[in-house]
């Protein structure tokens, strides 16, 4: 019985065929790929492993289709002479499929290496860049703070001055005033009420009244005592000086929002002088609102910096930009003439100083107007916070 070596021949071609083929489609495949991608190291190996595995197949694919072709031709001696150059270029096609796996495999490593350094860099590019925004912010808070400085140094060289003509001004002139105004009141007294002469009398006494006023404004100003130490309370003092505003201004719409910090501690100050402040910027603020807006005013203790900020803010027109850097001016007013001397702000600004504290001022026409006073708190007293302050009210 004859068996025939056909099918396994056909097997065999075919396959090496097959193998020819799928190289070639495999080293399409990674050529695209690494066109795409030309920086890519995975592609660049897969590539020329994809050379030597093409060349692979097609010397051991030709090889089988030669010793086929020869025996059935005969020529088996031929083939024995062929066989080992054969075997050398296939063993030397997956030696070099080695050598490249080793050497990219290094590459590799070198690349994570690289790629880990990149990283690194990157980082650190990042921090000097964090880094350099938060040196420019310091600098320019520094900056702001060094204007402001600045700024309140020539404000105090201002108020010592005028102080001090204000001061010689008020002494020269408040003896006058008083005397006209004792014998205007008892020229008054002998003349009969309703009459010409009553009325012109009162008038020049009214008249007189006010410019005493503003000559005692004038001396309040000029003095310069030291700030009186006393343990205060600040949520009561301000609950105390609004009961005093409210009462005043009983008859209107004016809406008080208050807004304490319970953790307030006690504090040194001259109670009278920061209530003389808080009248004054509370009735600045119902001036601004026309008696029928809101104001809010709120506390913060700053235990970092053991600051206490009283901010007293109202929702009236607000205070024009070019007037902004005068408002501590004495003598400088926006009211009307006979509403204000203008020295209110101006002795407000010398009492917060005389404590180490000082006052800013935020406002945008027709959004109102914001002041914050920032007192220090003497580290040495603390109580218990004020609970009866807590929370919020409106009145």
């Amino acid at each position: 019985m004859t068996v025939t070596a056909l099918p396994i021949w056909l097997v065999d071609v075919i396959g090496a065929m097959a193998m020819i083929a799928l190289s070639g489609l495999c080293l399409y495949h990674v050529r695209a790929l690494s066109r795409r991608d030309p920086n890519n190291v995975i592609w660049t190996y897969l590539l020329w492993v994809s050379y030597c595995l093409c060349g692979f197949a097609i010397s051991r694919s030709a090889g089988h289709i030669l010793k086929e072709l020869l025996m059935l031709g005969g020529h088996a001696g031929t083939w024995q002479a062929i066989r080992p150059y054969s075997g050398s270029i296939n063993t030397f096609l997956l030696f070099l499929v080695a050598s490249f796996t080793l050497f990219f495999e290094r590459v590799w490593q070198i690349y994570h290496q690289m790629s880990g350094d990149q990283e690194a860099l990157t980082r650190a590019h990042e921090q000097v860049l964090e880094l350099n925004e938060n040196l420019e912010k310091r600098v320019a808070e520094r900056t702001r703070a060094l204007a402001r400085s600045e700024k309140q140094i020539a404000q105090a060289d201002k108020l010592a001055s005028i102080g001090q003509l204000s001061s010689g001004i008020a002494h020269e002139i408040n003896n006058p005033l008083g005397i006209i105004l004792g014998y205007t009141q008892l020229l008054s007294r002998g003349e009969p009420a309703g009459s010409q002469k009553y009325e012109d009398l009162k008038i020049i006494e009214k008249n007189v009244k006010a410019c005493k006023a503003i000559v005692e404004d004038l001396l309040n100003f000029a003095r310069s005592p030291n700030p009186r130490q006393e343990k205060i309370n600040i949520n009561a003092l301000i609950e105390d000086v609004l009961t005093f505003i409210q009462r005043r201004l009983r008859q209107n719409a004016l809406t008080i929002i208050k807004d304490y910090d319970t953790n307030a501690p006690a504090m040194i100050l001259d109670g009278e002088k920061i209530r003389q402040v808080l009248i004054n910027l509370l009735m600045n603020a119902q001036h601004a609102t026309d008696n029928k807006g809101t104001i809010i005013i709120k506390t913060t203790y700053d235990v970092s910096c053991r600051q206490m900020r009283i901010s007293i803010k109202d929702d009236g027109y607000g205070i024009e930009r070019e007037n902004l850097s005068r408002i501590f001016d004495p003598f400088f007013t926006t009211k009307s003439t006979g509403e204000g001397t203008g020295l209110g702000l101006a002795v407000s600004y010398g009492i917060i100083k005389s404590h180490g504290g000082h006052i800013d001022v935020s406002s945008e026409p027709g959004l109102g107007t914001e002041f914050i006073l920032t007192l220090p708190v003497n580290p040495e007293i603390q109580t218990q916070p004020n609970e009866d302050m807590a929370g919020k009210e409106t009145g």
